[in-house]
């Protein structure tokens, strides 16, 4: 049987935006604000892991998910917009993101 949602076979870049590159440094950082018509943010870590967590509580060098320098993520919009990042260790990251629609 098919799948009927089929998704991120070609995806559609949100028109009109601009990637967003973000420094993790020891202070918590969140992404900006997203495009009304993008569903998804695909993002990678580059240069050093990061800490983030996606409820209330804030991300430290103890406390949240590591995202590992050198891996990409594919994120719902709404997962990017709740996501707060802290760097995990000495060094600082840069997380880079792009919009898509589809």
């Amino acid at each position: 049987m098919a799948n009927s949602n089929v998704v991120n076979l070609y995806p559609v870049p949100t028109k009109g935006v601009n990637d967003q590159a973000l420094t993790v440094s020891n202070s918590v950082v969140q992404l900006s604000s997203f495009d009304e018509l993008t569903r998804y943010i695909v993002l990678d870590v580059q240069v050093a892991d990061v800490r983030v967590t996606y409820d209330d509580s804030a991300p430290t060098a103890s406390n949240g998910h590591i995202l590992f320098a050198g891996r990409s993520y594919t994120w719902a919009k709404e997962t990017a917009e709740a996501a707060k990042f802290f760097r995990d260790g000495s060094a600082d990251a840069t997380i880079h993101a792009s919009e898509f629609t589809q």
